[in-house]
């Protein structure tokens, strides 16, 4: 964060605050709508006759309050300091807005870490029984872990003394390059969640089915493919914008925008796409999705008999979802929803 004092530019320019009405309304939509995500995944988990808690539900419910905080904080930046223009001195402006980027960094690398976690959890879960796929799973979660402290200690200690970031953001003196941190950072949380979609690829390759199903099985999963789009979109407008911000530079203010849009996009959507997986129940028979597909059909004149749809969309055998696959190479065991490995690496619901 600079010392230099801003400089004279376009009027207009310089009058534009970060917080838009556009980034208003991704920091009030996004959680809303993760928290529906996360609502419907409890639902699809009391339909399976699951009841309890499980690490990678609490996980996903602070990646969710970090969300909500993350977007307070957006929303108190524009209030005090405008939506859309600047109804502050530019001095004390920029204190606003590096500050908000500031904190935001505590609630976005929350986020990020505790989101991947859930995931993590979700797939040991999931394949519980074959312990080498736990024990990369627990050293994973273990990278990450140290990854989160390492960078949740850079952020508070980042300016000396350490609450200059707080103080006075505008003119506090870094003990390193932020900058150059927070892109690496960034690039990390990117490589890290390649990484942990690849994670189940080896055990559904050992699945007894057809290449066809492991396709389905690896889609349910990879849903969440849309993050890493995500991450690497903030990356590049945080890459452009965040110099902009921290040097005064010309249009600094609006240009940082689209990086807190995407900062707010990729957290909340990482909710929803861990979310995802869990939605099999809904495309059951006798659920509401099936029904509400029949009676869609229904209404256009398409017979439920019809030789051309004779199975309930959602269950078709031929062109039914990739959660039909999922669950048809899933024996039943206990009625506990989680996928194990026999000896035969035949899959079955445990």
């Amino acid at each position: 964060m600079a010392h230099d004092t801003p400089a004279h530019g376009n009027d207009a320019d310089m009058k534009m605050s970060f917080v838009n009405s556009s980034l208003l309304g991704v920091a009030i939509s996004l959680p809303i709508i993760a928290s529906i995500a996360v609502g419907l995944r409890l639902y699809a988990r009391r339909l399976k006759g699951h009841t309890g808690i499980k690490t990678d539900d609490w996980t996903l419910w602070i990646t969710l309050i970090m969300c909500w905080a993350h977007s307070i904080n957006t929303i108190i930046a524009g209030v005090v300091g405008g939506i859309g223009t600047i109804t502050l001195p530019p001095r004390e402006y920029a204190n606003v807005a590096l500050r908000t980027l500031w904190v935001s960094s505590f609630f976005l690398i929350t986020a990020l870490y505790t989101v991947k976690l859930s995931i993590l959890f979700f797939y040991h879960h999931l394949f519980s029984i074959n312990d080498s796929f736990r024990r990369a799973c627990y050293f994973m979660v273990g990278i990450l872990t140290l990854w989160w402290i390492s960078s949740i200690t850079i952020v508070l200690l980042s300016t000396d003394p350490f609450d200059a970031a707080w103080r006075d953001a505008s003119r506090a003196r870094h003990r390193f390059d932020f900058n150059a941190w927070y892109v690496t950072y960034s690039g990390l949380s990117i490589f890290f969640d390649v990484v942990i979609l690849c994670f189940p690829i080896p055990m559904v390759r050992s699945l007894r089915v057809n290449t066809r199903q492991k396709i389905s099985i690896l889609g349910i999963f990879w849903l969440g493919g849309f993050v890493c789009i995500s991450a690497i979109v903030r990356f590049v407008f945080l890459y452009n914008s965040i110099y902009q911000l921290t040097d005064f530079g010309q249009n600094r203010y609006s240009k940082v925008t689209a990086a807190f849009i995407w900062a707010e996009i990729e957290p909340n959507c990482s909710v929803i796409a861990a979310c995802l997986p869990t939605y099999g129940p809904f495309f059951k028979e006798g659920r509401f999705l099936p029904g509400f597909f029949r009676s869609l059909r229904s209404k256009i004149g398409l017979s439920p008999t019809s030789r051309h749809m004779s199975h309930p969309i959602g269950t078709s055998h031929k062109d039914g979802s990739a959660y039909y696959e999922l669950s048809k190479t899933a024996g039943s065991k206990k009625g506990t929803g989680e996928i194990s490995h026999g000896r035969g690496s035949q899959a079955s619901l445990a």
